[in-house]
């Protein structure tokens, strides 16, 4: 996590916190009750920092102590809620899994079964395991580059399928 936290510290601008406040919405799990809670407001860029690594931690594979934010302990979001969906809106949902999410890699095959994960729906498939894999267990620099351009152009088809893009 320490990486992590130097990456972000060194990407992110000294105001990040304000640019973010009310505008980005981070899902995060209290490590204790398993409680889901979405973050969006943003006291300082320390808070902002906490929320981002805590919403990256995922028990063992991440370490073994969870993230302290506002005096409580915080682990990775998508334990409990993969898919959050804001109130009010429309929340454009994106999944690195085959699902029916707004932008996901299409799927290939004809499988028809989904399984619910953490409130999102996944196809169940050779190819969603192989992306889990890759998840956990990040490819070589050129796959990496070659799975960022299939994001983009899986992004490119939503918005020219719901008329954002000619």
């Amino acid at each position: 996590m320490l990486e992590l936290r130097e990456g972000i510290e060194e990407i992110l601008p000294p105001n990040a916190h304000q640019l973010a406040n009310e505008r980005l919405h981070i899902s995060i799990t209290n490590a204790k009750t398993y409680k889901n809670r979405m973050v969006s407001s943003f006291t300082s860029r320390e808070d902002l920092i906490k929320v981002i690594l805590a919403s990256c931690f995922v028990p063992v594979y991440a370490g073994m102590k969870p993230v302290e934010f506002q005096g409580q302990k915080w682990i990775d979001g998508g334990i409990t809620n993969c898919l959050p969906v804001l109130p009010v809106g429309r929340t454009i949902t994106v999944s690195p899994f085959s699902g029916p999410q707004d932008i996901s890699p299409t799927h290939k095959g004809i499988s028809k079964l989904h399984f619910r994960l953490a409130n999102m729906s996944v196809v169940l498939s050779k190819d969603n395991i192989i992306r889990l894999k890759q998840a956990l267990f990040p490819p070589s620099l050129a796959r990496l580059k070659e799975l960022d351009q299939e994001g983009y152009q899986d992004a490119v088809h939503f918005l020219k399928k719901d008329g954002w893009l000619q």
